[in-house]
């Protein structure tokens, strides 16, 4: 049985990595917040940083099916930055407030990119980490002593919501499990919320429905924030494993090589965050 951390003296370990892969339009197009600030890189691997709680890890993917999706993925990021530095609340309709209200130029309106958030704070004696979800970028859950990696984020896209459609016909509950099957027409994998430039009064200004979730974070518990040119090419099943004595950064190291050692030879950017709490 896991054991609670104690929020007095909880150390978490965290390190991130990004890469620009063998994308065919030839940009960076991800983009994440790493503690206390926001990245937008070609290449590049973070030291292995000690954090206790509060901290937000997050990742966003430009959408290449629209245009400047680049400026998208980097003003969602920098959005968080933003509220944090307002001591304001980090939700989608805050973060969509943010890019709203920032000028931007009128030829990236429509750009869009997804988000995969982490907020890790000190609650009632433990550490709760709340993840908000748009789009299909993931964050996945290694416990202490499991031999399998738990998808805990529903890629909101057409396929899953005819899992759902179906689920609700048949009269049962969901599992995790139902969700984010592989091997399906490429046309599905659409995703059906996003991110996206614009003014209050403008185009697409409507905020993405994001999906929350809270979970309790225990001791030797691991956890990866990553785009899908990380999990669409290297299913989790295929990670290795994390416990107390992984070098973080050699672990997205490798993940990385394997990234390009794919059938689909990082045909896209790549951007992934492992945060361990020892």
């Amino acid at each position: 049985m896991n054991t609670s951390l104690d929020c007095t003296n909880i150390v978490g370990q965290a390190c991130a990595i990004t890469f620009q892969g063998n994308a065919s339009n030839n940009r960076q197009q991800d983009a994440f917040f790493f503690i206390d600030d926001y990245y937008q890189e070609r290449l590049g691997v973070t030291a292995v940083k000690s954090i206790s709680p509060p901290f937000c890890l997050a990742v966003s993917d430009g959408v290449a099916s629209s245009n400047h999706s680049q400026y998208c993925s980097k003003a969602v990021v920098k959005s968080i930055k933003s509220l944090i530095d307002r001591q304001q609340p980090l939700n989608a309709i805050n973060i969509h407030n943010v890019i709203s209200e920032t000028k931007h130029s009128a030829k990236r309106y429509g750009a869009a990119a997804t988000l995969a958030m982490l907020e890790v704070k000190s609650e009632q004696g433990g550490i709760q980490g709340k993840i908000t979800h748009v789009g299909d970028s993931r964050v996945y859950r290694l416990t202490s002593g499991s031999s399998q990696w738990e998808c805990l984020t529903r890629d909101q896209n057409l396929l899953n919501d005819l899992i759902d459609e179906q689920i609700q016909a048949e009269g049962r509950q969901a599992q995790m499990s139902d969700y984010n099957q592989a091997g399906m027409a490429g046309m599905l994998y659409g995703i059906t919320e996003c991110f996206s430039l614009s003014t209050k009064d403008g185009f697409n200004a409507e905020a993405p429905q994001s999906e929350v979730t809270t979970i309790e974070i225990d001791t030797g518990d691991s956890l990866v924030i990553c785009t899908d040119g990380i999990h669409d090419l290297v299913p989790s099943d295929e990670w290795g494993l994390i416990d107390e004595h992984t070098d973080l950064q050699k672990w997205l190291l490798a993940l990385k090589t394997q990234v390009y050692q794919s059938e689909g030879n990082a045909y896209d950017n790549g951007t992934a965050i492992v945060v361990r709490f020892d």
